[in-house]
């Protein structure tokens, strides 16, 4: 049951994640509309949580995207790439991009530490932004780990040949 409760965290992390901020993020802005033009009043706090909500929300679907391999990435390169050699060029790719995260990441982990050390506090919900800079490196360390999980799963299961998508929409 755990180990079944663990698998279903894991691989669906993103999209359940993703799915409740977009929850937030929407019923937040409705009742601020509703607040505004039915009541008259408004919400001082409803538009820093969406803002919020759909800032956690990006850097949550990049790493879904890149789990479910719907990143957007430009391929016109490796059409000119010999088919023998287009698999570690791609490779190549990514682990550039593997180390760009990587450095975002550590970035990130500055920046919290930084809004931790100077008590950084959001207008309306009186938050510390360091819990909203957390998504910095969070995002990226996550997009790093799916990234290598897709590798990890090709070069297990024999697909990794299959990672190339080229003139795929």
């Amino acid at each position: 049951m755990i180990k079944r409760v663990w698998t279903t965290v894991y691989e669906e992390f993103e999209k359940y994640f993703c799915a409740y901020l977009m929850i937030i993020l929407v019923v937040t802005l409705g009742l601020q509309v509703f607040f505004r033009y039915v009541l008259d009043a408004s919400l001082t706090w409803s538009e820093e949580l969406s803002r919020f909500a759909f800032i956690w929300c990006i850097y949550m679907g990049a790493s879904l995207a890149v789990k479910q391999e719907m990143h957007v990435r430009v391929t016109a390169q490796y059409i000119v790439v010999p088919k023998k050699i287009r698999f570690f060029v791609w490779m190549l790719s990514d682990i550039v991009w593997g180390s760009f995260n990587i450095l975002f990441a550590i970035q990130g982990v500055f920046i919290v530490e930084h809004a931790f050390r100077f008590k950084e506090i959001t207008p309306a919900l009186g938050w510390s932004a360091a819990w909203l800079y957390m998504v910095i490196p969070g995002g990226f360390i996550l997009m790093t780990l799916r990234m290598i999980q897709l590798y990890y799963r090709g070069f297990k299961n024999g697909t990794w040949r299959n990672l190339v998508k080229v003139g795929v929409s």
